[in-house]
């Protein structure tokens, strides 16, 4: 799992240095010295003899050899290089513009990271293509579709990878994907959820049945997702009247902070949560990686769009009415 790090050790003698181990499949690892600040070599081990020459002294002008996983890997950040400047970019206007609280120019900062997503996987999907045997082409996959997907995006290129590269782990993980995105697309009744209220009431998505309902994945201490509240507080008021309800399932771990930000931000409608933090049973259940997120489901459960921030919401909900 993303969770078994293992750390180890070794002394430089005359500019030399060896580790050794075992792997069965391509892992990340990532290569630092105590001495060397903020200079890092992120790379892959495979089984196999790997070299790395570390010229004048950094990590980051590195050359890793005798690996096919890390070839592919450094093909795969040049054809991204541009896309990464632009994200490096926005970023930085991102940061200052959330020093300076400017709302508008976040959201439409926003827009552009939806932007960068669809150039970023137009990319991806090109070197999956390209490279059907490639262990870093499933790994890819993962890393770029486990948030705002569908299974329709991920299946072409699943299909695209060699028996042997599906039979990986990368591979494995890859279909586990596609099996939750099947079961929570566009027109599936929706999974129900039940977890509890700020008051300890086990309430369920269920309950709610007979409205059009805004399943709003969130938490407190999200800022996208408190500056998405007010569009959502905004088509609440509009619409609530006309068989429309919010059922939100908040990411967070402090009871105390979860109820703050719902009285902070004015969120009348229904709230539950398992306080797991990103370990929230609907993360799994969803295929929840990325917050905000949200479901509108009709009247009978069954769910008729995703992911609707800012206008989009209000010019949904007004087409349904």
């Amino acid at each position: 799992g993303d969770d078994d790090k293992l750390q180890d050790t070794v002394q430089v003698k005359n500019s030399t240095f060896e580790f050794s181990g075992k792997v069965n499949q391509p892992t990340k690892a990532v290569l630092t010295s105590p001495g060397i600040k903020q200079d890092y070599l992120q790379f892959y081990l495979e089984p196999g003899d790997i070299s790395i020459l570390i010229k004048d002294l950094k990590f980051a002008h590195a050359v890793v050899g005798g690996s096919t996983v890390n070839e592919e890997d450094n093909l795969l950040k040049d054809n991204l290089k541009p896309i990464s400047e632009w994200e490096e970019k926005n970023m930085k206007l991102y940061e200052s513009a959330a020093k300076e609280k400017n709302n508008a120019v976040l959201d439409s900062l926003n827009d552009v990271d939806f932007e960068v997503m669809d150039s970023k996987r137009k990319i991806i999907s090109q070197f999956v293509a390209d490279h059907p045997d490639s262990y870093r082409a499933a790994l890819a996959i993962p890393e770029n579709y486990s948030y705002y997907a569908e299974a329709t995006d991920v299946e072409p290129l699943y299909a695209v990878l060699s028996p042997e590269v599906k039979s990986t782990a990368a591979g494995e993980k890859i279909k586990k994907m596609i099996d939750v995105y099947k079961k929570v697309a566009i027109g599936q009744t929706v999974p129900d959820i039940r977890q509890e209220t700020p008051d300890g009431q086990s309430l369920s998505l269920s309950d709610l049945r007979g409205k059009y309902v805004l399943v709003d994945f969130w938490a407190s201490w999200c800022g996208p997702c408190r500056r998405e509240n007010p569009n959502l507080v905004n088509a609440y008021k509009q619409f609530n009247g006309k068989d429309f309800t919010v059922f939100s399932v908040s990411y967070d771990t402090r009871k105390d902070r979860w109820q703050k930000a719902i009285a902070d931000d004015k969120l009348t409608w229904s709230h539950v949560s398992d306080l797991e933090g990103w370990k929230n049973a609907t993360s799994d259940q969803f295929g929840i990686k990325a917050i905000p997120s949200n479901i509108l489901v009709d009247k009978d459960g069954k769910i008729i769009a995703k992911n609707l921030f800012g206008k989009k919401l209000v010019e949904e909900l007004a087409s349904l009415n």
